[in-house]
């Protein structure tokens, strides 16, 4: 779909109960902060939680990722399936059962932050 159809679609899942992955710091292919969104009280909310706290709280709505080309000018949503590994969960979008975690290539948290501290600078005017 188009970029410029993303945020309605994100609305859509949102108002369903899904929860939306925008970033995710993985580490050895294990995921150790996840930037989510979902619906409170009528508003998106950004939250980074833990792995554990995804595994513990996964919705029935479903999970996704958002996902854009490479041009940045498509993207889509992927749904993210959660399954139990010889010794963890681990959450994939391309349908494989690797035991490590993969998000559709969101960006780091890390990245995210930065993005979010420079929205919100105060400049002095010229």
């Amino acid at each position: 779909m188009k970029k410029s159809q993303l945020p309605e679609k994100a609305k859509e899942l949102l108002e369903n109960g899904s929860v939306l992955i925008t970033g995710a710091d993985i580490s050895d292919g294990v995921a150790e902060r996840i930037q989510v969104y979902f619906s409170d009280e009528g508003e998106a909310v950004m939250d980074i939680i833990s792995k554990d706290d995804l595994v513990q709280n996964f919705p029935e709505e479903g999970v996704f990722a958002l996902y854009t080309a490479d041009n940045g000018m498509t993207g889509e949503f992927k749904k993210v399936e959660m399954f139990e590994g010889a010794e963890d969960m681990y959450f994939r979008t391309d349908s494989t059962r690797e035991e490590s975690d993969e998000f559709a290539g969101v960006p780091t948290v890390s990245f995210m932050e930065t993005v979010e501290n420079i929205c919100s600078l105060k400049l002095k005017k010229a």
